[in-house]
């Protein structure tokens, strides 16, 4: 995935409670193949609070305002991310083009899908996320900074917010590694070792499985 450091974008104030994973990734488009370096979930982020049963866009939506369209941080309401752990929901986020979300609270699961593909979930307090949506509203189309180094989000008017994450997993997302990427930091020495096991004891050698290229 690809690091995250720090990020200037246009936000969008999404100001809906609860919007679960299956509201995120509707279940029936959980079978879409998403390929590596292909945005395959893109339209299916948020698709029916974005469109109508016609596939129109619903023109009162937040993300299909002029002003808002190619939002890359979202501002949402308490508990986003909540409901099933569907991963497609982090693939749809990301695949619009959205590297950070600011709220009052996320599901839990959620979170953890979102940092295993370099999305950041900020957490502040609801009056500071309030305040967010004042500003984002006043003046659509403003933009917002979130720092990863300092842990802040720096709003509009110029404030400065800090958020708590996870010492690893912030350090994870610096260098852009998801759980595969920290595991192949260490290929030198899993090879080292798969072959100083075989060697020591070859009869085992017939119970490994061949390597798919």
């Amino acid at each position: 995935m690809e690091p995250f450091t720090a990020l200037t974008a246009v936000a969008a104030p999404l100001e809906i409670a609860k919007i679960d994973t299956g509201m995120i990734a509707p279940g029936r488009f959980q079978r879409i193949r998403r390929r590596p370096g292909h945005a395959d979930y893109a339209n299916v982020f948020l698709h029916d609070l974005r469109f109508d049963e016609n596939d129109a866009p619903r023109a009162d939506f937040v993300l299909n305002q002029p002003a808002y369209r190619g939002a890359g941080i979202l501002v949402t309401g308490p508990d986003f991310g909540c409901g099933s752990s569907r991963e497609s929901a982090a693939y749809s986020v990301l695949d619009y083009g959205v590297r950070a979300l600011v709220g009052p609270s996320f599901g839990d699961v959620f979170v953890g899908n979102c940092m295993q593909n370099g999305i950041v979930p900020a957490v502040l307090p609801i009056d500071a996320v309030q305040a967010l949506w004042r500003q984002l509203k006043a003046s659509p189309g403003v933009t917002m900074t979130l720092d990863l180094h300092e842990q802040t989000v720096t709003a509009p008017d110029g404030a400065a917010h800090r958020f708590e994450i996870d010492a690893t997993r912030r350090e994870r997302l610096l260098q852009g590694l998801d759980d595969v990427g920290v595991t192949l930091q260490h290929l030198a020495r899993i090879e080292a070792f798969e072959s100083e096991y075989q060697r020591r004891k070859p009869w085992r050698a017939s119970l490994v499985l061949p390597r798919t290229p």
